[in-house]
Formats: structure tokens, C-alpha cells, sequence
């Protein structure tokens, strides 16, 4: 087989472990008054990863988290391609889902949709029903990898020490679902969609992940 198809030892792939401690970060205010404005991958990107110092909050005490971004492809009809080997990008779904234990009492203000809170000084009051503005956030969910087998150093050719996935405006699609039980502690699941950004260029509308 020469040099083509030569056997070899498996190499260990320990670093790419994961076991991760997350943390989810809100955003106090609409786009770029939250999200990070600074630093070169925004100058050269216009890419923001995570949020400001001061202008977030935490979301609360997890009980489960999942991220997923699922792309939809088509063939690309043509009369002189005989296969399908032409395909475009006609739909993208960007979704954080959330069990909370414990939330931050702001999240019932963008739960609610189009609810807006009226602070009381230590008190508030929500109303809601027919609004028409969204309550639209951005939401950064920063993780770090603290397995034994993590790399002692951040670099991604060793395997992933941490990262941060940034949304750059997203709503919470499901709404408030407060099931309430007797003797139970209640979870609140918060499904959080991505809206994109129209005014920022292709391929970067919608947020960004980044690893180290």
C-alpha cells in the first residue's frame, strides 16, 4: 500500500473532552447597546463576542441548556446539471433551549413577548396582551471546559479550553410556561430564538461561536 494506506497507532484525542461549566449572560439593552463594539474582531470582522461589562445580567441557575443551529439546503435547479451538485442555503434555525431553576426577574418581562415592566421601586408590575413590540435581546452563553483532560493552555489545535456563543438578537420564542406544583421545585423552560440582524452583511447575521 506504500506510503498511501500505511496502518497506524490511534492518537490520543483526551483535550477535545468536554465537561463544561456554563454561564448564560442577558443583555439589559437592544444590539449594540449591549454587545461587545471593541477590540479586532469587531474593527475587523464586525463581530461581537459576548456582551459589555455592566450592561447584562445573569439568566439564572440552569437545570439544562442546549444550543443547536440547524441550516436547511436545496439543489440549485438547472437545465445542464445532471446532478444535484449545486446547493444554497434557503434557511437557517438558531435556538438556545433553557430549564430554569432560578431567573433573574427580568426574564419575565421578555418572556412575556410584548409585555413591558413598570418598576414600582422594589416592586413591579407587567402588563401585557396586544403589544407590538418584541422584547428582543441579545444573550451570550459562556462555557469553560474544567475536565481533567482540558489543555492547560488556550489553543484550539490541542482541544477546546473554553468559548462563548453570542446571539446577537434573539426573542424567547416559547413564551412563558410556568408549570407550579406542590412540595416540587418548579422549573421554567425558556426556548430562545435567534432573529437576524438585516444590516450587518451575510454569514454574520444571526451571532457567532468562538473557542480557545
Amino acid at each position: 500500500m506504500g506510503t498511501y494506506l500505511t496502518p497506524v497507532a490511534p492518537v490520543p484525542v483526551t483535550g477535545m473532552l468536554m465537561k463544561a461549566q456554563t454561564r448564560m449572560k442577558v443583555g439589559t439593552g437592544r444590539l449594540y447597546a449591549s454587545l461587545v463594539a471593541t477590540g479586532w474582531a469587531y474593527a475587523t470582522y464586525t463581530v461581537s463576542i459576548g456582551l459589555q461589562a455592566g450592561q447584562f445580567f445573569d439568566l439564572g441557575i440552569l437545570e439544562s441548556l442546549t444550543f443547536s443551529h440547524k441550516p436547511a439546503f436545496e439543489p440549485i435547479e438547472s437545465y445542464n446539471v445532471g446532478d444535484d451538485s449545486l446547493y444554497e442555503v434557503t434557511g437557517e434555525e438558531t435556538m438556545i433551549s433553557a430549564g430554569m431553576r432560578q431567573f433573574d426577574y427580568r426574564m419575565l418581562e421578555l418572556a412575556m413577548g410584548t409585555g413591558t415592566m413598570i418598576t414600582l421601586g422594589s416592586e413591579a408590575v407587567i402588563p401585557f396582551g396586544g403589544g407590538c413590540n418584541m422584547q428582543r435581546r441579545p444573550y451570550s452563553l459562556e462555557f469553560l471546559n474544567d475536565s481533567c483532560w482540558a489543555p492547560t493552555s488556550a489553543d484550539i489545535t490541542l482541544g477546546i479550553m473554553g468559548g462563548a456563543i453570542t446571539l446577537y438578537d434573539a426573542i424567547v420564542q416559547s413564551g412563558l410556561e410556568w408549570a407550579m406544583a406542590g412540595k416540587e421545585s418548579n422549573t421554567v423552560p425558556l426556548e430562545i430564538q435567534a432573529i437576524p440582524v438585516l444590516a450587518l452583511a451575510r454569514g454574520y447575521r444571526l451571532g457567532i461561536v468562538y473557542v480557545y
